[in-house]
């Protein structure tokens, strides 16, 4: 019993000095051995509990990954973005925190497909494409978070014919086979003032369990095929997709009237900023920002665009 005592104490202070615990074990031993077995099994589950922990600490060093941003990331980033349909067609595209250039953080997106078939998911190569060199012809791969989005939308007139006006909306990147990689948002408040206080610390568990994803947009399947005098061809009718657009978690509630947030204020009405809904949005890499839009209709030569904004949240 003593040698065998002996031993174990002797492998119980080896193993204590490996993890840089050497001397717990080095307690003499003691007459009572029934005291004693007692000591070395808790001496040998804390020594089990001490290298389960560093092993874990370990492999959650090597699993994060170590992805480092310039501080210009975190800057305010304001963009005015076009609204006429015909001009944004494909949409405009945001990555929040946007690699390399973050000039490059917003693009109105081109491809060769039919657009807004899944507006808010890759077309066939898990990218969507934009030129972003008119004079040489290159393209680059552009990964969005949140997509700005304007499609006439068609309604019954007085005559019985269709007339169309724009019909403005924000998607959110949605991949339905990885959830993962899946832009999330919940509105967090309203207007400028709590735009402007809200930090990395305002953040709570209750806000990240609100955060949810929009689900797969077809807007093909929401197409009607029509033919009069005004209309020909396959056209996206506005009862179709009122629902859908009011069900997103951004969609359409950044319109003035329409998206049932801001109510009584003219479109072009400045005082928008202070009525306007706030946003938590936590992008595909898992980062967070908060992002509202400001403005939806401007005046003179920005009657034409919506001006929006979005900070990047970094955790000091």
């Amino acid at each position: 019993m003593g040698n065998n005592l002996h031993t174990q104490t002797g492998t119980l202070n080896y193993v204590f000095h490996i993890v840089g615990l050497s001397g717990i074990g080095s307690i003499p031993l003691l007459r009572n051995h029934k005291w004693q077995d007692n000591k070395n099994r808790f001496c040998t589950i804390l020594k089990c509990f001490i290298l389960i922990a560093i092993f874990f600490s370990c492999q959650q060093e090597e699993d994060e990954p170590k992805v480092t941003y310039s501080e210009d990331i975190y800057s305010l980033k304001e963009y005015k973005v076009e609204r006429h349909p015909p001009v944004v067609r494909n949409g405009f595209g945001m990555d929040i925190y946007h690699e390399g250039n973050s000039g490059l953080d917003s693009m109105y997106l081109l491809s060769d497909y039919l657009p807004s078939w899944h507006p808010n998911t890759p077309y066939l190569t898990g990218y969507t494409i934009k030129r972003y060199n008119e004079e040489s012809g290159d393209y680059v791969d552009f990964k969005y978070d949140l997509l700005f989005y304007n499609e006439f939308a068609y309604s019954q007139n007085y005559a019985g014919d269709y007339n169309g006006t724009g019909y403005p909306v924000i998607f959110m990147y949605t991949n339905p086979e990885n959830e993962s990689d899946c832009t999330r948002a919940a509105m967090v408040g309203i207007g400028i003032e709590f735009f402007e206080s809200f930090t990395a610390d305002s953040i709570t568990s209750e806000r990240i369990g609100a955060l949810s994803t929009d689900p797969l947009i077809n807007l093909l399947s929401l197409r009607t095929e029509l033919h009069t005098e005004t209309v020909e061809g396959s056209i996206m009718l506005r009862d179709s997709v009122d629902d859908l657009y009011a069900s997103l978690t951004i969609g359409n509630k950044f319109r003035p009237s329409i998206g049932d947030v801001i109510t009584g204020i003219d479109a072009d009405d400045e005082t928008q900023i202070n009525y306007q809904p706030v946003f938590l949005i936590r992008t595909r890499e898992g980062l967070y920002a908060k992002f509202m839009v400001t403005r939806f209709k401007g005046v003179g030569a920005d009657t034409q665009k919506l001006t929006l904004q979005w900070q990047a949240l970094k955790n000091e």
